[in-house]
């Protein structure tokens, strides 16, 4: 043995062989970049080299085995390079377990390790519709596969779907919906393997009558059949997105609403997936089970083959009508309601007389949009309905024809439904005002009370009658009168607030709680040279008209319920202006117009808020006067502080809506980028008027004198001194006459009367006077006065009668 074999010991012996004869990703460590050295081999250690570079050669070209379809390459030896004098040395550990990789590749070949396209897949799906009360029921089964280990969503819906119930069959877990990304509804499941899914969902449908389109949600399935099961009150049953493969009758009971039809679509868009059908009668209840039959090895329910269907009996129908006519001088318009009751078979048409003399407007059937087609046919009119209707139809016919103030009889339009085994119905006649009727010619029916018959719309009759049999004939005679005008809207009540400056600036507000119906423009006549500052409706600011003809009258359009049932509501309008007036002086007056509207006030309101500083006298006009309260601060006249205060000792009822709600509208429209600046003063004396019955474009004002104050001052205490010394003579005058000194006694009693008389006489000219209990006091104090003098003097008398008798008699000598 070598010098370089017997370093090594027997027990760590290596077998060496070429480096490339294996592939390298067989193992974790990269070959070394160093040469080796070229060693010896021994005769025995050469046989398991020539062993090893076969095992490389078959490893090498086992995926060419693994996968035949693949284009062949180049041979495994030609793959290997040649390194000469290279060589490796593994343990019998790192051989034995490269033989067991090289056994497990050959075994399960080359896949091993490869992620499937998808996570979960939805096979087929089998669904079966039937219809409930407005609503569609879905229910069926889906065969899912998970492909993959671990948590995996399924999807089941693009869209969010109104789901009653999802399990997956035989699984001891629940069913675990999440949502995914896309929006849609989704089944979270974690172990791989086929999982078959039982759903049921619903989709609302209208349950009126009439032709129905219904998109239903389908899950994204490879495969996707539709088993849609209708009742007897569905027909025209298709499908788009869908074959229709086979239709089948069956019954599920022995009545006749247990007859159905199952129709099985195979879908192939399930993303445009829509039914469309025609409901002739309302989806008002549920359609009749399957549930209890038996169940077939496909797993659904095994029905009886519907019989032979019986030969068609006639339909059969009654008409029950009512018919609403309206005579105005421009037109006649009728209502006709027509209530049919339906038997043994469906109504597709029917035949009505000829109406002459009347339009055929509009015609309709209730519980669908669609039109009536009325056309006509064989000297009659004939109906056609949108589809077949059982049972119960309801139709409304619209007629008319002109008047123009022509007409001296109209007869109700005769209504006869040909086929129908009977006929019954009533008629009413509505007129104008302006039009009196009475009852002309009358076949076939008579007089009936107005408030027990049920005409179109619920609407009373002025002349009512019913008819009983056809053809029928029922005319109502005209009489025409001329139209009065008659008010279209009306003021309930005004409230025109003042503010003026001691230079003549003026501010005026004014608001009209209007009722309206047919009046367009609102015309207010201002003062000349007044500047309109704004105008609003109920707060909003609107726009303001103005006639070329009259500069001082403008125009608010007015909003006109017409569609409004029942009395109109109120509204507020309000207009503020500006006006530059003449000073307010001492000693002068101070007059001021109100603006006129075209429309009557019931009530009518002023308030005029005047500089403080004076005292102001109302002159007689059409307003009564009601009050003046003076140094009134303003933010208490804006608060309505003062209009509780009587009126002719009555109390007054607030309105809110005229006096509060709109007082910073007319404090905003003071100031600001207007025609003048007007500075609302912050005490002021607030005078108050108050009219009722004030007729349109009625001249109405407002007129008072002023006074300095201090005149009003010197006359007050004046008239108290008067009042004082007036009570004080009469005191006096009684003192007097009570000591028989007559001639005194009158003289001051007739002064006491003259002082009185004054100030009485001042106090009739409007002046403000004392009050009379100043009189009063006066006579008061002087009568305390006089007993107290008199007292005094009585007393003395006692003393000196005493003082006389307590002398000796001395004095007598």
């Amino acid at each position: 043995m070598s010098p370089t074999h017997s370093a090594v010991p027997r027990s760590h012996s290596r077998v060496p062989c070429s480096l490339f004869l294996v592939p390298s990703s067989l193992f974790p460590f990269p070959p070394s970049p160093l040469p080796v050295p070229p060693l010896p081999v021994p005769p025995i250690r050469r046989r398991f080299l020539a062993l090893f570079a076969l095992l490389g050669v078959l490893l090498a070209a086992a995926p060419s085995w693994a996968q035949p379809e693949d284009p062949p390459s180049e041979s495994a030896a030609e793959a290997l390079p040649e390194v000469p004098g290279a060589s490796v040395e593994l343990s019998w550990a790192e051989v034995r377990a490269l033989l067991e990789q090289l056994t497990r590749f050959q075994l399960e070949g080359t896949g091993v390790g490869q992620r499937p396209p998808l996570d979960a897949m939805v096979h087929s799906a089998h669904l079966r519709i039937t219809v409930g009360e407005g609503v569609l029921l879905i229910d069926g089964t889906v065969d899912a596969e998970v492909l993959v280990d671990g948590w995996t969503t399924v999807p089941l819906f693009p869209l969010p779907t109104a789901l009653r119930g999802v399990s997956i069959t035989g699984a001891g877990e629940p069913a675990r919906l999440v949502a995914t990304p896309d929006g849609g509804v989704g089944l979270l499941l974690h172990a791989a393997g086929p999982h078959p899914i039982e759903l049921s969902y619903a989709v609302a449908v209208d349950p009126k009558m009439g032709p129905k389109t219904v998109a239903v949600p389908l899950p994204h399935a490879g495969s996707i059949e539709v088993t849609f099961v209708a009742d007897a009150r569905l027909e025209n049953v298709t499908a788009q997105g869908a074959v229709l493969v086979r239709s089948t009758g069956l019954r599920v009971g022995s009545g006749e609403a247990d007859l159905m039809t199952q129709r099985i679509f195979a879908v192939r868009d399930p993303d445009a997936f829509v039914l469309d059908f025609v409901a002739r009668r309302p989806l008002s209840g549920a359609s009749p089970s399957l549930t209890g039959l038996p169940v077939g090895p496909d797993g659904q329910p095994v029905v009886e083959p519907a019989a032979p269907a019986e030969p068609p009996r006639p339909v059969r129908y009654r008409a029950d009508t009512g018919i609403d006519v309206a005579i105005d001088p421009a037109s006649v318009r009728a209502v006709v309601r027509l209530e049919l009751s339906i038997h043994d078979a469906p109504l597709e048409t029917f035949d009505l007389d000829p109406l002459p003399g009347w339009e055929l407007v509009k015609a309709s059937l209730d519980g669908t949009d669609e039109p009536l087609r009325v056309e006509p046919a064989e000297g009659a009119l004939r109906v056609r309905l949108p589809y077949p209707v059982e049972e119960q139809a309801g139709l409304t016919l619209l007629l008319e024809q002109t008047n123009e103030r022509k007409l001296a009889t109209v007869a109700a339009p005769a209504i006869n439904v040909h086929g129908a085994y009977r006929q019954e119905g009533a008629i009413g006649f509505r007129l104008d005002s302006t039009i009196e009727g009475a009852a002309g010619r009358v076949e076939g029916g008579g007089p009936a009370d107005p408030g027990e018959l049920s005409l179109p719309g619920g609407v009373v009759a002025q002349v009512a009658f019913r008819f009983h049999k056809v053809p029928y004939v029922i005319e109502m005679a005209l009489r025409y009168h001329e139209p009065r005008a008659v008010l279209t809207a009306a003021v309930e009540r005004a409230l025109v607030r003042v503010i003026v400056l001691r230079d003549g600036k003026t501010a005026v507000d004014a608001a009209y709680l209007v009722r309206n119906s047919r009046h367009s423009y609102l015309a207010i006549t201002m003062p000349a040279g007044a500047e309109p500052w704004g105008a609003f409706i109920n707060g909003r600011a609107v726009q303001l008209g103005q006639r070329a003809d009259r500069p001082q009258v403008v125009l608010v359009a007015l909003p006109r319920p017409e569609d409004a049932a029942g009395e109109p509501e109120p509204f507020v309008v309000q207009v503020t202006y500006f006006l530059r007036g003449d000073p307010v002086e001492d000693s002068s007056g101070w007059d001021f117009a109100l603006p006129r509207i075209d429309l009557p006030i019931a009530t009518l309101d002023v308030e005029a808020y005047l500089p403080s500083d004076l005292t102001y006298r109302s002159a007689e006009g059409r307003l009564d006067w009601v009050e003046s309260i003076a140094a009134a601060p303003l933010e208490g006249w804006s608060a309505g502080s003062y209009r509780e205060i009587g009126i002719a000792g009555k109390a007054q009822e607030k309105s809110g809506e005229l006096e509060n709600a709109l007082w910073d509208q007319t404090v905003a429209l003071t100031k600001g980028a207007l025609a003048a600046r007007f500075e609302l003063p912050q005490e002021g004396t607030l005078l108050r008027w108050h009219g009722a019955i004030v007729l349109p474009d009625e001249p109405v004002g407002v007129e008072v004198t002023t006074r300095p104050v201090w005149i009003e001052r010197l006359v007050w205490w004046g008239s108290a001194g008067f009042l004082f010394g007036a009570g004080g003579l009469l005191a006096l005058g009684l003192a007097a006459w009570a000591a028989s000194q007559r001639r005194r006694g009158w003289l001051l009693l007739g002064a006491a009367a003259a002082t009185a008389g004054l100030v009485v006489a001042t106090h009739a000219f409007s002046i403000p006077v004392a009050r009379p209990y100043l009189a009063f006091l006066g006579f008061v104090v002087a009568g305390v006065a006089v007993g107290a003098m008199n007292l005094f003097r009585a007393l003395a008398a006692m003393r000196a009668r005493v003082l006389d008798s307590g002398r000796p008699n001395g004095r007598q000598g």
